[in-house]
C-alpha cells in the first residue's frame, strides 16, 4: 500500500508522514514501512500507474480491456463487493488486474471481455448489466473516479431512477436542443456492446511482415491494436516520449496518433492506400524512432518497429530519399573513405 500525504511545505509533509510511520511501528503487527523521497515518489507512482495497463498484454495470457473499470463502494462495503465481483468474473470465466484507490473504494479493473465475437460481446453485456446492478445494491457509484461515458450511460438509470434520467434529458435539450454536444453518452445512450472499437466484423488486414512481432502473436494488426489511448504520450514535463509531439502539440505526431493511424490502414475504411498510404507517411515523417514509447508508453507500444515495418514496404519498388542511402550505407561509404581520405576529408 503506497500513502500520500500532500501539504504545502514539503520539510511539513514529509514530518506528518516520518509521524504516521512512528505511529504505526508502535501498533501490534506492525507493516514494514519507508519514506520515499520526492524523485523516488515519483518513480513509484509512474509504476503504480503503468504496471496494471502494462498487464493488460501480458505475453501468453488473454488481451485484456477497460469495460468495467471504475466503479465505487463506501470504503467499509469494499471486501464485500469485491468477493462479489470476483465470483461474477469467475462465472463468466474472465481474468482481470485489479487495482485502483482502496481507501477511498474505488476500483479500477481491466478484464478479458472477448470484443471480437458475438458471443463474447454478448457475454460482456450481460457481465456490464449485472455488475451494475451489484454496485447498486451496495449503494455504490458506477463511475467512482471518471466519466460516465458511452460504456456505462446506459446504465444509469439503474443508480439515478427515471425521474432524473428525465431531468438529465431535459437540461441537456435546453443546451443542446439539436443534440449535437456528445450525442448518445449519457442521455438516450448506446448500448454497451455498439460502437465497439473492435467488434464481431473486425477482420483487419493481416499482411505479412518482415518484424514477427511475437509479444503479439505474430500479428501487426495485433500490435496496433496494443494502444488503449491513456496519452502518456501526451505528457510534457517529463520523460522522451514523444519528441515530435512535445514539439508539434500535433495528435498526429503522437505515440498514440501514430498507432490509431497505422489501426485505421489495417481496416481499409478511413485510411485507404494500404501500405502507400501517404496519410500514414506523413504522420510517421516526424518520428526520430528514439524507442522512448517502447519504455515509457504504458501498454508498449513501439513506433520505432512500426515505422521500420511501414517504410519497409512503402518503398518496395521505388527509389528512397538520399539521406537513407547516405545513413544505411554508411558502411560502404566508410569503406571507399579508406581508400582515399584526403578527398573523402576534403
Amino acid at each position: 500500500m503506497i500513502v500520500e500525504i500532500g501539504a504545502d511545505d514539503p520539510k511539513h509533509a514529509r514530518s506528518l508522514a516520518q509521524q504516521l510511520i512512528d505511529h504505526l511501528k508502535k501498533g501490534p503487527s506492525a507493516p514494514s514501512t519507508r519514506l520515499y523521497t520526492t524523485e523516488e515518489a515519483r518513480h513509484v507512482w509512474n509504476l503504480r500507474e503503468s504496471g496494471p495497463r502494462a498487464a493488460a498484454f501480458a505475453p501468453g495470457a488473454k488481451a485484456q480491456w477497460e469495460g468495467w473499470d471504475d466503479a465505487a463502494v463506501a470504503p467499509e462495503k469494499l471486501g464485500s463487493y469485491l468477493r462479489d465481483i470476483r465470483k461474477l468474473l469467475e462465472e463468466y470465466d474472465y481474468t482481470g488486474a485489479l487495482y485502483g484507490h482502496y481507501g477511498h473504494g474505488c476500483i479500477h479493473m481491466r478484464v478479458s471481455f472477448d470484443f471480437q465475437s458475438e458471443a463474447g460481446i454478448r457475454n460482456y453485456s450481460e457481465f456490464v448489466e449485472r455488475a451494475a446492478d451489484l454496485v447498486v445494491s451496495y449503494g455504490g457509484s458506477l463511475s467512482g473516479e471518471h466519466g460516465d461515458g458511452q460504456s456505462r450511460g446506459v446504465l444509469l438509470p439503474k443508480m439515478f431512477g427515471p425521474e432524473l434520467m428525465d431531468a438529465f434529458r431535459e437540461f441537456k435539450a435546453v443546451w443542446d436542443p439539436q443534440n449535437n454536444l456528445n450525442p448518445h453518452k449519457v442521455v438516450d445512450a448506446h448500448l454497451p456492446g455498439e460502437d465497439l472499437r473492435l467488434g464481431a466484423d473486425y477482420k483487419p488486414y493481416e499482411p505479412k511482415t518482415h518484424f514477427k512481432f511475437l509479444s503479439d502473436g505474430d500479428s501487426f494488426a495485433n500490435a496496433t491494436a496494443r494502444c488503449i489511448g491513456v496519452g502518456a504520450c501526451r505528457k510534457l514535463d517529463s520523460g522522451s516520449m514523444c519528441p515530435s509531439f512535445m514539439v508539434t502539440l500535433d495528435e498526429e505526431h503522437s505515440t498514440r496518433g501514430r498507432a490509431h493511424m497505422l489501426f485505421e490502414m489495417l481496416q481499409g475504411e478511413v485510411i485507404d492506400g494500404g501500405w502507400q498510404s501517404e496519410e500514414v507517411k506523413k504522420a510517421l515523417d516526424l518520428c526520430l524512432a528514439c524507442k522512448a514509447c517502447k519504455s515509457e508508453c504504458p501498454a508498449n507500444v513501439d513506433i520505432a518497429t512500426y515505422k521500420s515495418e511501414f517504410l519497409s514496404h512503402y518503398y518496395e519498388g521505388k527509389p528512397r530519399p538520399f539521406h537513407a542511402y547516405a545513413f544505411g550505407m554508411i558502411d560502404q561509404w566508410a569503406a571507399l573513405a579508406l581508400m582515399a581520405p584526403r578527398v573523402a576529408i576534403a
